[in-house]
């Protein structure tokens, strides 16, 4: 989950996500490196915001402390500034303080913006534009279950005959789970699997999935949604399909 972000000709992080475990000494404390990737001196601000994702995994992000499952009140962010020659890096320290910081029972996240300002030229006018990277922040406490379940699968025909599968994250941790939909025919043998790619849930939340469904011969089928999200199970739900 690690990877590099790149604001356009400018700036890079090393890494889009940090996880902290407030119990951990060690690991209440992580870093991510910016590097200036351009020929000219860019100099940057960083701060928190809180963020979520919508049913359809868009991200949405909003002032820190605004959402009950914000870290920004524990987390601190050195230096808060940076001004980076061309082709330099510095390392940013992310660290979990405060009164409570290490006796944290649920899961929360934040993210750290990196944002810089550059000007181009543009019809022979200077225009101002800003970037921003994001690295998101997770404190998560150790032992906590992974728990999920799949709420509901069903054929929509009003949007082109694709298949709707909306899953939950029932447990205390984030998950990336993955799967595939199994179409059986009535005799339980398989016709079709079409795959699901690993997808981002928050605790709590719902995801939905759209899928195309796979060109089947003309007959009955049930359509098997299998979810692997890491926990002590698989997740399942079924729907039945007619083609025609």
């Amino acid at each position: 989950m690690a990877g590099v972000q790149r604001a356009e000709g400018q700036l890079a992080v090393d890494q889009v996500e940090l996880f902290l475990d407030p119990h951990a000494p060690g690991r209440r404390v992580q870093s991510f490196s910016v590097s200036n990737e351009s020929d000219q001196v860019v100099e940057a601000t960083l701060y928190l915001n809180d963020w979520d994702r919508d049913e359809n995994g868009e991200n949405r992000f909003s002032e820190s402390g605004r959402l009950p499952q914000s870290c920004g009140r524990y987390l601190r962010v050195f230096p808060l500034s940076l001004r980076l020659p061309p082709h330099t890096q510095q390392a940013v320290r992310v660290s979990l303080e405060g009164d409570g910081a290490d006796s944290f029972d649920k899961t929360c996240w934040s993210v750290v913006f990196v944002e810089s300002t550059a000007q181009r030229q543009a019809r022979g006018r200077a225009i101002a534009y800003v970037t921003r990277l994001g690295v998101k922040l997770y404190v998560v406490p150790p032992n906590l279950p992974k728990e999920g379940e799949v709420e509901s699968v069903a054929i929509r025909d009003s949007i082109g005959r694709r298949l709707i599968l909306n899953f939950r994250n029932t447990g205390d941790v984030p998950l990336w789970p993955h799967g595939s939909v199994e179409f059986r025919r009535l005799d339980a043998s398989v016709a079709e699997t079409v795959p699901i790619e690993e997808f981002p849930v928050l605790p709590g939340s719902l995801r939905r999935l759209t899928l195309p469904l796979p060109a089947l011969p003309r007959g009955r089928y049930i359509a098997l949604a299998l979810i692997d999200y890491g926990g002590s199970d698989v997740a399942g739900g079924q729907v039945q399909l007619e083609v025609p």
